[in-house]
């Protein structure tokens, strides 16, 4: 009796075990539920925080932002896919003429844009690039041409046997190079001679995908006359010293916009972005590919000195050359940094001055982009298009675009 006893108690304490193991295992399955929703809760609410405007966000949790929209964007970017991942395109209302339309890199929008651009296009594309190997923007010359618009390219010797650029030749499309050891550094198009895109953007996959540039398109017949007066140039095999026409700083109102065109070296760029510095009363902000002239450097240095807060970012392979500037403007307590891009590279050619003034286009600060390569620069004078060149700045400066 007493052995049939114990087996008669001992179901009841298996089942008594059975039931506080369930309990235990539902307490623990509660608990990973909730601090998995919890995470949820925090993963999205700093996803949310990623999508509030960096100018709104509060100083004090500046840094957090940072770092997480970096985070956000930098995962976007290794996806693969082909998105935008800040505010990459603009446009902006000039009283008196068309707006104008500004692109950043790296993104896709940047491709798209002038390949819509080419795409306008009624009866002339003529086409000045140092570097073209995207098929998109080559087949869009292509659907041009078949459309019985003139088209025409000229490029750099180095990058004239490219893939893209065999295209446009086997199709009958003119290209020239330009047959020396200095570079034709240009990265402009003009559309039905009345339409201009310019900036630093070069017309490749790394310029789209990984580097830093801009870009902007404008309507304006006699700023396209400038450019179209040295393209023709370039297009009689007349490059650098030999492409003397000047442009006299190709000074132009559009609408109520102040605008300078001007190449190099038939028209001294160096003396004219030194006309621009030596205005600046507040603030001057600099992105540099390269930046090796010592005259800039010492125009930026004095005005470090009087008191103007003078910011720099450089391409941090280029910053390490033996003739980078970076060193000596440091010493005269100009703002330094090297570009967070490590992927890719930090391409603008553009400074900004007192929050107006926007100098862009293809001109490196060096002796080679002042004596010997062809180049060009276009300055603005208007306060939402600098803008928006700030916020670029910003963003480079920052490193929240996400690089691979």
């Amino acid at each position: 009796m007493a052995n049939s006893r114990k087996k008669t108690k001992k179901p009841e304490k298996t089942v008594k075990n059975i039931v506080e193991k369930n309990a235990e295992e539902t307490v623990r399955r509660s608990f990973k539920g909730w601090l998995a929703g919890i995470a949820a809760l925090v993963i999205a609410g700093g996803v949310a925080f990623t999508f509030v405007p960096e100018e709104k966000v509060p100083a004090a949790i500046e840094p957090l932002h940072t770092e997480l929209l970096a985070a956000r964007n930098t995962l976007i970017a290794k996806t693969g896919l082909d998105i935008s991942r800040f505010d990459d395109t603009a446009v902006v209302d000039v009283p008196g003429t068309s707006p104008v339309k500004l692109y950043f890199a790296p993104s896709p929008n940047i491709r798209r844009g002038l390949c819509d651009f080419i795409r306008s296009a009624k009866s002339t594309v003529d086409i000045c690039i140092y570097d073209l190997d995207l098929n998109e923007v080559a087949d869009a010359l292509l659907d041009a041409k078949a459309r019985k618009v003139d088209v025409r390219l000229v490029t750099d010797e180095d990058n004239v046997m490219m893939a893209a650029v065999e295209k446009l030749k086997r199709a009958g499309i003119p290209v020239v190079p330009d047959n020396r050891p200095a570079i034709m550094h240009n990265k402009f198009v003009i559309v039905d001679a009345r339409y201009i895109w310019t900036g630093s953007y070069n017309f490749t996959v790394n310029g789209t995908r990984k580097n830093d540039n801009n870009a902007l398109i404008l309507e304006s017949p006699e700023i396209a006359a400038c450019y179209l007066s040295k393209f023709n140039e370039y297009i009689d095999g007349k490059f650098g010293p030999k492409a003397r026409q000047k442009t006299f700083r190709g000074r132009v109102v559009l609408g109520r916009m102040p605008v300078i065109v001007a190449f190099s070296p038939s028209d001294g760029v160096r003396n004219i972005i030194l006309d621009e510095l030596s205005s600046a009363k507040n603030s001057v902000k600099l992105m540099a590919f390269s930046f090796t002239d010592q005259e800039i450097a010492n125009r930026l240095g004095d005005l470090a000195k009087k008191g103007v807060s003078v910011k720099c970012l450089f391409d941090y392979g280029q910053a390490n050359s033996k003739y980078s500037q970076d060193s000596y403007l440091r010493g005269c307590g100009v703002k330094i940094k090297l570009s967070p891009n490590r992927s890719g590279k930090m391409h603008h050619k553009v400074i900004v001055i007192d929050e107006e003034t926007v100098i862009t286009g293809s001109y490196n600060y060096s002796k080679n982009a002042e004596r010997s390569n062809d180049e060009n620069i276009l300055i603005l004078k208007n306060r939402e298009i600098a803008a928006h060149y700030l916020k670029e700045f910003k963003r480079c400066w920052k490193g929240t675009k996400g690089y691979l």
